[in-house]
């Protein structure tokens, strides 16, 4: 998914042509006033800008990107008309990760564009996934959340968040051992990616705790989707020479985004406690957080 900022909009109609046969989702955009609203709907994995444009000026729009702990990782490709070692020298100082010269050929800046995704992929998968589930790490679902909760506030639209863990997985670790406890692990990752949309936030924040959610999506809806992830969890049996096959269950505790937290801290605690009373009632079930008391 690549975002384009020019004014010219016959050079915006040229990169279309250039990428859409290429697979490559293009949102262009021809005032660059719209920038972050427009960069927070897109979440694009490229930026083109331009150089030289009316209000704010590509080098101006690079800067503040690379200032933002949310989107300072996304490559920046510029286009410019401009030659001289000054301009190409100012582009790379403010971060800029690669330069194409004008007019733009489709050859030139389909290679180029590849090559930074590439890379972008390999690295994204290396510092946001984690590496024994599969799902994204805590740091990189942490800004998935708050992206997701910014959009919730501007829309006027519901999140749900939803904490689940594993049953007795201390209890499971020293009976059954780490190697099996890591392979219950991978099989909860496999299945939350499997019963989750892509553009949920599937994470794994730490030990057995695993962290959804849900944009667009009410707590009622979230209870529906992890009703699906401790059915398939429940219907896994687990083989080891050494003992009879057995079963695993999980528990969640659910929020809703605004009723039970304006913050990610807020809704985190309340389905944190949802959680506990899920476990303290039995396990193998999910939780609603109660509606806060309005005094």
């Amino acid at each position: 998914r690549v975002l384009a900022v020019d004014d010219d909009l016959l050079l915006l109609k040229v990169i279309r042509r250039f990428l859409e046969p290429w697979g490559i989702e293009l949102r262009t955009l021809d005032d660059p006033r719209q920038f972050w609203e427009t960069l927070e709907a897109t979440v694009p994995d490229l930026l083109i800008l331009d150089v030289q444009m009316p209000h704010v000026s590509g080098i101006e729009l690079c800067r503040v990107v690379r200032n933002d702990s949310t989107w300072n990782g996304v490559p920046i490709l510029f286009l410019s008309a401009d030659r001289d070692g000054e301009t190409v020298h100012r582009l790379y100082q403010v971060g800029a990760d690669d330069y194409i010269h004008k007019p733009v050929t489709e050859p030139e800046l389909v290679t180029r564009i590849f090559n930074r995704l590439e890379r972008i992929q390999l690295l994204r998968t290396i510092a946001e996934t984690d590496p024994l589930t599969g799902v994204a790490n805590r740091s990189q679902s942490t800004k998935e959340l708050h992206r997701y909760l910014r959009l919730a506030n501007t829309h006027q639209q519901p999140l749900c968040l939803a904490i689940l863990e594993l049953d007795d997985f201390k209890r499971i670790n020293n009976r059954m051992g780490h190697e099996m406890g890591d392979r219950i692990l991978q099989s909860l990752g496999m299945i939350l990616s499997q019963k989750f949309r892509s553009d949920d936030v599937v994470a794994r924040w730490g030990g057995e705790e695993f962290v959804i959610g849900m944009y667009g999506m009410t707590q009622q809806d979230g209870v529906r989707r992890l009703a699906e992830v401790l059915q398939a969890i429940r219907s896994e049996v687990f083989l080891m020479s050494s003992h009879a096959p057995f079963q695993v269950t999980c528990s969640a505790g659910v929020v809703e985004y605004p009723r039970h937290g304006k913050e990610l801290p807020s809704l985190y605690r309340a389905a944190d406690r949802a959680l506990v009373q899920a476990k303290a009632v039995g396990s193998d079930r999910i939780w609603l957080a109660s509606d806060p008391v309005m005094c």
